[in-house]
């Protein structure tokens, strides 16, 4: 008994089979389809009680084909707004989700004023047209002062008054509808709707701007829709889809508006440089053309002819040159006077300067005022971005100032080099007349001024038509729309999801139940340990100790006739005249005296003379089950040589399940006596023996109620005397490494000395795991099912 083997019942555990795991689940589906019926009945009521969020959906698309026209007209800072539809639509995905947009959206909607009335014990959001009493502020402005949210509950007390209650503070007051209420954080008129009636009761949740801004940049959805084009779709989800249309479709047009503002405000600052520097060139341009005049009125010079071809056309040339660098010195001049005195103003972006780092930096420096400039719009110039982009302005301020300078110096060089080349020419045209000379100096200043006037002429035109004419970059495909469909939540999916909790929450508990559970199941379960021991029957649950063996309805007293009638079948009369059955098993509490006392009375209605032998002298149970309450002497004394009459020491026991039967059955019981201190050495003494051939001498069967095997040796002391051993194995009750001891005791060849078949106890009459036990030919209860429809339905 000491070695150690492996438990041969996880030994083939692995042999799984399906139809018996299922069979184990579905005995319990009447818990698994509750469970889903409450599961399903909660997610109903969650689907009662969640307010429905609906999808606002808008199509709006990036226009990109115009940059050309706006490049070429000398407006690259215009042209950048329909660049990044072209190459960046993530940027313009996140000028959609500026706090600085959404919030003049917000402050124009009023959505950080939210409505509710109460619906039973729930509270319902409702748009500002349909609650009965609405607000307004006095001034607009003092919505960004406020803070933190407001909760109030305004009830109707007339037609004239409400009684409003601050939630949070518990404060109460009266007011009259149409006249403002002092806040903290300014003054608001309640007002009430016509359809309104005392006792009407609004709540209403006045919150901070940035609070409402930041959950509408959570709610709202931005994606490109098309994988090479310029189509964004805008979503939100609300559980107020008209709002959230609304919020769509101002938020487009905000948009669009900043855009054409800051087109309009680089174009017209433009615009203001160039009639500045016009009305100054027209004077010069007037001052010129009098000097001409005056010139050829009193040297008389009606035409020139233009002499020396070569040395002339290479005047020209130097001479065009000389015009052109003019022209730029007079633009860093008016450039320079310009940033002189508009130190943080938009500078005018291409008035005709030739130098590419001139013009980069112009254009840097445009887009950091019209930056700075937003920004003021929503904070002051002590925020740090403010400071961080005025002191870019001022390094570009700077910047521009050397570049100009440095412009200049070149330019001057350029011109004193011109001139030497001109003084070069005019040397060899010296034969040329000095009037002609004179008349080209003052002819060609006169062309270098009206040049100038002419160029700024064409470019104020330009900005003004590009202003007025260039075509909006968004275009709405399809304005905020929602569909009649909650988004959230979807019933289905909720339904679904709940009954399939239900389904698992029973079956997850019963997982675990049977994972941890260890004890023996099933006959199968048997088989895999020790095959080579047959079956003898199968032993129902037990109600009372002693069955009603004569009832012909009982599915005990069945089980204990099938039980007899194998019993004889595996000793047969003509080998075994007499027989000793002994009734074990391995631990205490698996219904041997219950097995041994019904099996008595069970042989003893076949008319069988039946001695009863309690063998457990440790822990005797016999007598309890028969209600003995007196203290017999029996086996201990005999074995211990008190006593030598076996025959003085047996009780006769009459028993009928029922008091009103004229007969009753009889069987014979030699009790154990007293409990000794070593029944192990008085088993071992061989008196037992004697025991045993008194009741095959005076019996037809010696049922002998013995110890447990697996606890102690008792049994295995006196096991060579039976002719049977029914070893008794009760199921959801013996831990399946307790069958090991079975195992051993047939490998150790213990089991050899007589026959030995297994007995199951505790079988489920109703239908237990691994088998149904059901016997005999009384009238079948009908599942209810069909004795609802007996009943009620077909007898109606």
């Amino acid at each position: 008994m000491k070695k150690n083997h492996k438990n041969l019942y996880f030994e083939n555990d692995n042999d799984l089979d399906i139809k018996e795991l299922a069979y184990r689940y579905l005995k319990y589906w009447k818990w698994i389809i509750l469970s889903m019926i409450l599961t399903t009945g909660i997610g109903y009521l969650y689907l009662k009680i969640t307010p429905k969020k609906y999808l606002s959906e808008s199509k709006i698309l990036i226009n990109s084909g115009n940059n050309e026209n706006l490049i070429f007209s000398g407006l690259p800072e215009i042209s950048d707004f329909s660049d990044l539809s072209r190459s960046k639509l993530e940027d313009w995905i996140e000028m959609l989700k500026s706090r600085r947009l959404l919030s003049k959206v917000i402050e124009k909607l009023n959505l950080n004023i939210q409505y509710a009335e109460k619906n039973g014990l729930l509270s319902k959001q409702v748009y500002e047209k349909d609650a009965s009493v609405y607000i307004k502020f006095v001034d607009e402005k003092s919505k960004y002062l406020i803070d933190k949210s407001t909760n109030l509950e305004v009830v109707i007390f007339n037609n004239d008054k409400f009684i409003c209650k601050d939630i949070d503070t518990k404060n109460e007051f009266h007011g009259n509808f149409g006249k403002p209420v002092k806040f903290p954080f300014g003054d608001i008129i309640f007002l009430r709707k016509p359809i309104s009636k005392p006792g009407d009761r609004v709540f209403i949740t006045i919150r901070p701007i940035i609070d409402v801004t930041l959950e509408c940049i959570s709610a709202l959805e931005i994606e490109n829709i098309t994988k090479n084009g310029n189509t964004i779709s805008v979503g939100m989800q609300s559980i107020l889809p008209e709002n959230a249309n609304k919020l769509i479709d101002l938020l487009v047009l905000q948009l669009q508006d900043d855009i054409i503002d800051d087109r309009n405000k680089i174009g017209q600052n433009t615009i203001s440089f160039i009639n500045e520097r016009l009305s100054l060139i027209s004077k010069d341009l007037s001052d010129t053309d009098h000097n001409m005049e005056k010139y050829k009125s009193g040297k008389r010079i009606i035409s020139v002819e233009t002499e020396g071809s070569k040395e002339v056309q290479e005047s020209s040339r130097i001479e065009e040159q000389l015009k052109q660098f003019s022209i730029q010195l007079s633009l860093i001049d008016y450039m320079e006077k310009f940033i002189t005195s508009n130190n943080n103003s938009l500078l005018p972006s291409n008035i005709g300067l030739t130098d590419a780092s001139l013009i980069s930096t112009t254009h840097e420096f445009n887009k950091l005022v019209l930056e700075r400039d937003k920004l003021l719009k929503s904070s002051t110039k002590e925020n740090p971005i403010v400071k961080n982009l005025d002191i870019q302005i001022r390094d570009y301020n700077n910047n521009l100032r050397r570049s100009l300078r440095n412009y200049r110096n070149s330019t001057s060089i350029a011109i004193g080099n011109l001139q030497k080349q001109m003084d070069q020419v005019s040397n060899n045209i010296s034969e040329l007349p000095a009037k002609e000379r004179g008349f080209k100096d003052i002819f060609r200043k006169q062309q270098t001024v009206e040049a100038l006037y002419l160029l700024l002429l064409q470019k104020r035109e330009e900005m003004e038509i590009t202003t007025a004419s260039t075509p909006n970059v968004i275009k709405v495909v399809d304005k905020s729309f929602y569909s009649n469909n909650p988004v959230y939540p979807k019933s289905y999916i909720i339904l679904f999801i709940s009954s399939i909790i239900g389904f698992i929450i029973p079956v997850g508990i019963l997982y675990i139940n049977f994972f941890f559970d260890n004890k023996v199941k099933s006959k199968k379960e048997i088989e895999k340990v020790v095959p080579n021991i047959p079956f003898i029957g199968y032993i129902p649950k037990a109600e009372t100790n002693i069955v009603d063996i004569q009832s012909t309805n009982s599915s005990s007293a069945e089980a204990f006739r099938i039980l007899r009638t194998n019993v004889n079948f595996l000793l047969p009369e003509f080998e075994y005249p007499t027989k000793c059955i002994y009734v074990t098993s391995t631990i205490s509490g698996e219904g041997k005296t219950y097995t041994s006392v019904n099996l008595a009375f069970t042989l003893a209605l076949a008319n069988k003379k039946v001695l009863l032998i309690e063998g457990d002298i440790r822990k005797p149970k016999v007598r309890e089950n028969l209600g003995i309450t007196d203290k017999l002497e029996g086996i201990s004394e005999y074995l211990s040589g008190n006593i030598t009459d076996l025959s003085s020491k047996i009780t006769s026991i009459f028993y009928s399940y029922n008091k009103n039967s004229l007969s009753s059955l009889k069987i014979d019981i030699l009790t154990s006596g007293k409990i000794p201190p070593n029944p192990s050495e008085l088993l071992m003494n061989g008196k037992f023996a004697d025991i045993i051939d008194f009741g095959r001498n005076n019996y037809d069967y010696v049922i002998v109620d013995t110890a447990p095997v697996g606890v102690v040796t008792d049994t295995l002391l006196i096991n060579n005397y039976a002719d049977m051993v029914l070893y008794l194995i009760r199921v959801n009750y013996l831990q399946r490494n307790m069958l090991d001891v079975l195992v051993q005791l047939q490998r150790e060849g213990k089991l050899n000395l007589h026959k030995t078949a297994i007995l199951i106890n505790n079988v489920d009459s109703k239908g237990g795991y691994g088998y149904t036990y059901t016997y005999g030919y009384g009238e079948t209860k009908k599942p209810w099912f069909k004795r609802f429809i007996n009943n009620y339905i077909l007898k109606s």
